[in-house]
């Protein structure tokens, strides 16, 4: 699931209503032991303008992966959501895109750190055990 673009219905924030939309699925707690099992997933947006930590994707390999049209992974926007609402799959991310989203996803991360006070914090030696961290590991 990981890596994999998706409809998703997502919630408007003032209407209570949903909207469907392509999401990128970053991470999947399918192993939790939990009857709700959430995602993490970007937004892929085809109206945003690209900012420094995005993934541009050109209307050819847009196309071919089964969107519409040019679009944009807004690597700064992570939700959590339900996995029940997800609506079906468009198509796994392209090992290049994939690159490139590792390597923006991982330099706004690094940004965000940096800006941390990292002397007030314990090192606890433990290594991040998420599905994105071990496939951007790779």
């Amino acid at each position: 699931m990981i890596f994999e673009l998706w409809y998703y219905k997502a919630k408007l924030p003032n209407s209570g209503g949903t909207k469907r939309r392509p999401v990128l699925v970053i991470g999947d707690d399918g192993d939790n032991g939990l009857s709700i099992v959430d995602i993490h997933y970007c937004i892929v947006s085809a109206s945003s303008q690209k900012a420094v930590f995005d993934v541009q994707i050109d209307e050819e390999t847009a196309k071919k992966l089964g969107l519409l049209k040019e679009s944009i992974i807004k690597t700064t926007k992570i939700y959590t959501g339900s996995r029940h609402m997800l609506e079906r799959k468009i198509s796994d991310l392209s090992d290049p895109l994939k690159k490139e989203f590792c390597k923006k996803y991982k330099d706004y991360q690094e940004k965000i750190i940096q800006k941390l006070d990292l002397n007030n914090i314990e090192d606890s030696g433990a290594e991040p055990e998420s599905d994105l961290f071990n496939l951007c590991s790779l």
